[in-house]
């Protein structure tokens, strides 16, 4: 190579002490040797990449370094940048992928939290009716309460009312029980005393006349009128009885 190790020559290409540094990297074996190709061919036009003299023996590692100094510029990146974009890239997938979570979780917080709040508020309305509805049913109770309470007294004054009435009708109907018989037995003794007064007269008048038909009409006309006086008996009974129970019904 003619000028291929000339520091003037990648002096022209990197600028200034880049290009000593450049040589003494390349001459010295530098284990940053592609680093510092890279650098060199950053800096490189295609003119100045013509005039590397190679030997035959470094035709390979030419025809390398031309295509790779053909490359877009913005390709022409370092080991640890690639690896470095691969791990901001990573990050970058990471951050996005927590992102995304993050939304997700707050998206979902924030529909549990509508639906609790609309739940809260159908829970409160439902509270308020039953609370309304509480109040008017005890409400309904106490009044149901002191009109049974009144119901109950004036029942009971009634029920005292109709025992007292019993009784006193009982009382009535033994009474006129007692009245009727005396009545019926009084007057039943005396019609029968008086029938057999006269049944004895009459004897004693068909003794003395000797008439039997006489006596027989006389004993029809008796029959007759002792009939009479067992319906006015019956009548007496029966006006008693009804002048008791108008009694007892006021």
């Amino acid at each position: 190579m003619e000028n291929f190790g000339k520091t003037n020559f990648y002096g022209g290409c990197a600028g200034g002490d880049a290009g000593e540094d450049i040589l003494d990297s390349l001459q010295g074996g530098s284990s940053n040797y592609q680093g510092s190709m890279e650098v060199l061919l950053q800096h490189m036009d295609q003119d100045q990449f013509n005039q590397i003299d190679v030997t035959s023996s470094g035709e390979t590692h030419h025809q390398a370094t031309k295509e790779y100094c053909s490359l877009p510029q913005g390709s022409i990146v370092s080991k640890n940048g690639h690896s470095q974009r691969l791990a901001s890239n990573s990050d970058l997938e990471k951050a996005e992928k927590k992102r995304k979570i993050d939304q997700a979780y707050r998206e979902r917080c924030k529909k549990t939290k509508t639906q609790m709040m609309r739940d809260l508020k159908t829970f409160g309305d439902e509270n308020e009716c039953l609370r309304v509805e509480n109040k008017t049913l005890k409400e309904q109770n106490a009044s149901m309460t002191q009109t049974l309470q009144s119901q109950t007294k004036e029942l009971h004054q009634h029920k005292n009312r109709l025992d007292q009435l019993k009784f006193e009708s009982e009382k009535q109907n033994a009474l006129v029980q007692v009245l009727s018989d005396l009545v019926v037995n009084s007057n039943l003794c005396h019609e029968n005393q008086k029938l057999k007064d006269e049944n004895a007269q009459l004897r004693q008048m068909v003794k003395l006349s000797g008439e039997p038909l006489k006596l027989v009409q006389e004993n029809g006309k008796l029959k007759h009128e002792n009939m009479l006086l067992k319906v006015q008996i019956d009548a007496l009974c029966g006006k008693i009885v009804d002048d008791n129970r108008k009694n007892c019904g006021h």
